[in-house]
């Protein structure tokens, strides 16, 4: 019998989709945070429930080939930098086949996943935690969820941004810690950075100094203050410009966006660039586009030369700005723009294909339903979570058939699964 503080010995036999070893012992499951296929460690038990078990990994008994050992393999937000880049890429397949199999009941053959293979130091954008110290230190969560590691350089973020954070750290300014609360980075192919502090108010002890130290870089186009004003997100509805420019220029292909500290943006350009072509290469020329979820406009305006009108739908105000003034100044005719909720103000549209980039939730019940009642020719669906993409792709496909599943590989080191698939629908549905 299993219980909590016992040892056990076991063997992997799969890895779940929060990168934890699967082990049976007794017909009792066991999931195992860092343990990797075929591997066999002598594991801790930490907790039992009803229906299975939660170890921790004591010992590496036999190791898997496909180990990597890394010095950030302790932090949170590279929760899979121990397993192997091609190994990694077999697994976000394998996941992807499953998870559809499971919830949706869905076989398809799977695409190659899209990746360029720069698996490092591929963020454009990364947010970082104010540790309670008397000199401002910046952090990243533990894996375990036990608090805050200091770093001087995070391994998935651009030169532009460490180089930031090392200047943070060298100029040692007291801080009041408990006003500010987090520092984002974001950066562009120029090397340009726009720096953002979230703080729970617009003035605290060293706020005049940090800004002398950030803006003193050459790298730094920008600083803005964000006053946080819900616990339960990391930017709050408010910003102002405390230096420079309150936006930074990105790109993608031929666009630059001009983007806010509060505008959406992907954080891994090449990568999402790849995806966007898939898009393009499948999407039937010369018909009338609905681009929901459209953030700053990204997909619509990626393949609007390809189509005859593109109906962008996006709820966040910020973003229906930057988009109108991308369209502004490029006097693009054929780009429409509504501000609003897509499951609302699709009622009244009718078009040939519909594109969908939902958050993490997935889409909404209503939208899913106008979807099947409106018969669109083809539909696109970028998904950031394979449980929701197969939830609603199970409503779906009574109604379209799926053309192809195609994984990406946006988020090397971690866990973070993103999927590109496209439907057609039935001509008898």
């Amino acid at each position: 019998m299993l219980t909590a503080g016992k040892k056990i010995i076991g063997k992997a036999i799969d890895v779940d989709y929060i990168g934890q070893g699967i082990v049976k012992y007794n017909d009792v499951v066991v999931f195992v945070k860092g343990m990797l296929l075929d591997e066999v460690a002598e594991i801790e038990i930490k907790q039992v429930k009803s229906r299975f078990a939660e170890g921790k990994v004591i010992k590496i008994i036999e190791k898997s080939p496909d180990r990597r050992e890394h010095p950030s393999a302790h932090l949170g937000s590279m929760d899979l930098v121990h397993m192997s880049d091609e190994a990694q890429l077999m697994w976000q397949t394998k996941l992807t086949e499953n998870t559809l199999k499971k919830i949706a009941d869905i076989s398809f053959p799977i695409d190659p996943i899209l990746t360029d293979h720069h698996t490092f130091h591929y963020r454009n954008k990364s947010v970082f935690h104010v540790m309670y110290k008397e000199r401002l230190t910046l952090g990243l969560y533990h894996e375990d969820g036990r608090g805050l590691i200091a770093i001087d350089t995070f391994d998935l973020a651009d030169d532009v941004t460490n180089r930031i954070i090392k200047k943070i750290h060298a100029s040692k300014i007291v801080c009041d810690s408990r006003s500010l609360k987090q520092i984002a980075i974001r950066t562009n192919e120029k090397h340009q950075a726009l720096v953002t502090l979230i703080a729970t108010r617009d003035r605290f002890e060293g706020l005049d100094e940090l800004v002398k130290i950030i803006s003193s870089m050459n790298e730094v186009v920008g600083i803005t203050l964000n006053i946080k004003d819900d616990h339960r997100r990391i930017l709050g509805k408010t910003s102002k410009k405390l230096y420079g420019s309150h936006t930074i220029e990105l790109r993608i292909k031929n666009g630059v966006y001009p983007v806010t500290d509060q505008a959406f943006f992907q954080v891994n350009i090449n990568v999402i660039q790849m995806a966007y072509d898939v898009i393009r290469q499948n999407i039937k020329p010369n018909q009338t586009v609905i681009d929901a979820y459209s953030g700053v406009g990204s997909i619509g305006y990626y393949i609007r030369d390809l189509a005859k009108k593109v109906i962008m739908i996006e709820s966040n105000r910020d973003a229906v700005n930057m988009a109108q003034a991308m369209k502004e100044k490029e006097g693009i005719s054929n780009v429409e723009i509504i501000l609003g909720n897509a499951e609302k103000m699709i009622q009244d549209i009718q078009t040939d294909v519909i594109i969908v980039d939902p958050p993490r939730n997935g889409l909404m019940p209503e939208l899913v339903t106008h979807m099947i009642e409106k018969k669109f020719k083809q539909v696109f669906y970028l998904s950031c979570d394979l449980k929701t993409l197969s939830r609603d792709l199970k409503l779906l496909t009574p109604s379209y058939d799926i053309q192809k599943i195609v994984p990406i590989r946006m988020f090397p080191q971690t866990t973070e699964c993103e999927t590109l698939v496209i439907l057609k629908h039935q001509k008898n549905a």
